[in-house]
């Protein structure tokens, strides 16, 4: 029996050193001769040529302990070296977690959702970078821009959902009513350095998505504006909507059918009429709205 032993144990090393000869697997063996990730069961299993039993086959066990056997069972064929990576990985997926809740504000487990969204579109604050805050009707605006600047539309709409006030992110004016429209044009025009001969403001409609079609773009409607105005100089109101159409510097009554202006401003030299422009041409200012639009309100 024990040359039969000896002979197994021969065999075992001898099928391993040929498959390593053979560039497939192989057991790599350390200083005193003991194969490398093998536990010491199995390696006295080895060396003693013997095969191993599961405890889960135990004449006699309850299923409770056949259970635990078989977990056991399971454990036992792993490296023990892999056995040591899963305890440092589960130990410190439990540290992160615990240095994660520790670290959140008491203020945040306590808050409303309402609260929680407010700060994930607001999170530092209000951040309306030193420019006026003025109210008309419950909502909030400011007149942005010098005789300097030049901005064009998306440079507009970018500067204004950057700012916050309230709670609240901006976003270019949408105007539904005809006070709401002189109520703005009238602050524009208070505006230092604001020259109404030269001077125009963008504001948050385009038709870039469908030519001809003129949308409200803001909070929630980013992608898809709420549609005020179909056609030309022709076309006609949707749903009753608010419209202030007025002419360009030619004369002409907007708006034209010129697929190139696809971006609304508020004219000074015609008091707070609107006109189709370029999107990328500039304007010396712009109006940020914060809250939800009165265009968002079925008509």
């Amino acid at each position: 029996a024990e040359n039969g032993a000896e002979r197994e144990g021969v065999g075992i090393h001898s099928t391993a050193s040929s498959m390593s000869d053979a560039g497939g697997f192989s057991l790599l063996k350390d200083d005193d001769n003991v194969e490398v990730g093998l536990t010491p069961n199995q390696q006295m299993r080895i060396n003693n040529g013997t095969t191993h039993q599961p405890r889960s086959n135990v004449l006699g066990a309850s299923p409770l302990e056949m259970q635990a056997h078989a977990a056991l069972d399971s454990c036992n064929g792993l490296p023990w070296k892999h056995l040591t990576l899963l305890y440092i990985l589960a130990g410190s997926a439990f540290i992160t977690a615990l240095v994660a809740v520790n670290k959140t504000p008491e203020g945040e487990l306590s808050m409303s959702g309402s609260d929680l969204y407010t700060k994930s579109i607001c999170p530092f604050g209000d951040l309306t970078w030193g420019d006026e805050v003025f109210q008309f009707d419950d909502h909030h605006y400011q007149i942005i821009g010098s005789k300097d600047a030049l901005v064009s539309w998306r440079e507009a709409a970018m500067d204004a959902n950057s700012r916050c006030y309230g709670g609240q992110p901006g976003y270019l004016a949408n105007i539904d009513s005809e006070d709401e429209n002189d109520y703005l044009y009238a602050k524009l025009s208070k505006k230092p350095h604001f020259s109404p001969n030269t001077h125009d403001a963008w504001i948050g409609a385009t038709d870039m998505k469908n030519e001809g079609v003129f949308s409200w773009i803001g909070p929630k409607h980013l992608i898809n504006g709420v549609k005020f105005w179909e056609g030309d100089k022709n076309g006609q109101a949707i749903d009753g909507r608010y419209t202030n159409w007025g002419q360009d510097t030619s004369g002409q009554s907007q708006p034209d059918s010129n697929g190139e202006e696809d971006c609304i401003e508020m004219r000074g030299a015609s008091p707070g009429r609107w006109n189709d422009k370029n999107c990328y041409q500039p304007n010396e200012f712009f109006i940020v709205e914060f809250g939800t639009p009165a265009t968002s309100t079925d008509h």
